[in-house]
């Protein structure tokens, strides 16, 4: 439901007229590393092959762009990633603003507009062609990059979110690997264009979506790029799963209790069996503390309570064929964008292996490939919920919703920014 805006705002922009002038700043930006005792063998190690996301606790950071509060209280994402390449390269990689394009997709033009010394001005040009052209981006963004001694840290300086700010960080783990992150936050509540306001208004739950689905969206340009691609072959009922020692899970659940954010792991490609053979499917993994029991929080776990989650895109839900086994749930759903409105119905049946557990897949209607798991594991003074899906838009979609396989990574995405955006609605209710 968010994947027609989450994946490309760091990206995209607004036209600039001109050259901007250089903005004197200072960054301000947490260290990706802050929360892991500086060490990047520690995040690695979580990272291991995959993305992973994560965030910090609300923090001031400097902001000259914003005159009105130049040191706003912001609540930063980070992203981690290991590349089978020496810190030299990625430095390299990161610092030549105009190889940018063909890293990154749907840039198509990078373009100096100042540079001194250690700090450069670029006008980036986005195109995204879809199938409707109202939801069509041409676009062009400027951002100010200025170079640390393992750092880029960057400015926005006019874009559709307006005030943001970020940096990537590269640290070497030895045997020609480097630990590279993304740092990000932006004001999503000053969206400027017509386009961007309208479909935060009609789709505010996609803010909350937005920080996973941004720095999902770069590192996974890096690891297309530079990591070989590998499937992972599932058995029937078989979810794939981040391999974490109990140490990392305390971790995991200690992040989310500091930041009251979620917690991700974009998995590796997985081999999923269906009647028509293995289809590749993507699937993600949530991890959000709260401090209720696991008892308190099943009724999330029931079909029936999503209506409450999402009420503005599900207009109707209809149970049947419960048995001890499970139940069949249908979806009528309506996605408005504030300019186009995609209607769609799936089907999906449910199964609770325990309590506290349940395992779904789509079973009929437009949505195909979709499959999941949730679970609420004890913790001392709550839960830690986790969450594990795929959704993947395939080419028999209705029209409406095929425009989704338009955007890059339209196979990732959803299920990233959506497990973002349940875990969230699930503790807005829950307060």
């Amino acid at each position: 439901m968010n994947n027609f805006s989450f994946a490309l705002f760091l990206l995209i922009g607004i036209n600039t007229q001109g050259f901007a002038q250089m903005i004197t700043w200072t960054d301000n930006i947490p260290s990706s590393l802050q929360p892991f005792q500086n060490n990047p063998q520690q995040l690695a190690n979580l990272a291991q092959d995959d993305i992973f996301i994560y965030s910090h606790g609300a923090t001031k950071t400097s902001l000259p762009t914003l005159k009105s509060n130049p040191q706003p209280l912001a609540k930063f994402t980070s992203s981690a990633i290991v590349l089978p390449i020496s810190t030299q390269e990625v430095a390299k990689i990161l610092t030549n603003y105009s190889q940018y394009v063909g890293l990154f997709p749907t840039l198509k033009s990078a373009k100096i507009l100042e540079q001194k010394a250690n700090i450069s001005q670029v006008k980036y040009k986005i195109s995204i062609p879809t199938p409707i052209p109202v939801l069509n981006f041409n676009e062009d963004v400027t951002l100010q990059h200025q170079i640390g001694q393992n750092s880029i840290s960057t400015l926005v300086i006019d874009a559709p979110i307006p005030y943001g700010v970020g940096k990537f960080e590269w640290f070497s783990l030895g045997n020609n690997k480097t630990l590279v992150t993304l740092t990000q936050w932006g004001d999503l509540n000053q969206p400027q264009g017509f386009l961007f306001k309208k479909i935060l208004s009609a789709i505010p739950e996609v803010k909350l979506g937005i920080p996973s689905g941004t720095n999902a969206f770069i590192l996974e340009s890096l690891k297309n790029r530079y990591v070989a691609k590998k499937v992972i072959t599932l058995n029937v009922g078989q979810f794939p799963t981040p391999q974490l020692n109990t140490a990392q899970l305390n971790k995991i659940s200690q992040l989310s209790q500091v930041s009251q954010q979620p917690v991700s792991f974009v998995l590796t490609q997985s081999a999923v069996p269906y009647q028509h053979g293995n289809e590749v499917m993507r699937f993600t993994t949530t991890y959000q503390y709260y401090p209720q029991t696991p008892q308190q929080m099943q009724k999330w776990l029931q079909p029936s309570s999503y209506q409450s989650l999402f009420p503005r895109q599900i207009k109707k839900l209809t149970t049947s064929n419960q048995t001890a086994q499970g139940k069949d749930t249908q979806f009528k759903v309506s996605i408005g964008l504030g300019v186009i409105s995609i209607p769609f119905d799936f089907k999906m049946h449910f199964n609770f292996p325990q309590s506290t557990e349940n395992n779904f897949y789509a079973n009929g209607g437009d949505l195909r490939f979709l499959k999941g798991q949730m679970q609420f594991l004890p913790e001392d003074s709550g839960s830690l919920f986790k969450m594990t899906t795929s959704v993947k838009i395939d080419e028999k979609a209705p029209f409406l919703l095929r425009v989704a396989r338009s955007l890059p990574y339209h196979e990732m995405l959803p299920a990233v920014g959506t497990n973002a955006i349940f875990a969230q609605k699930i503790k807005l209710l829950n307060q």
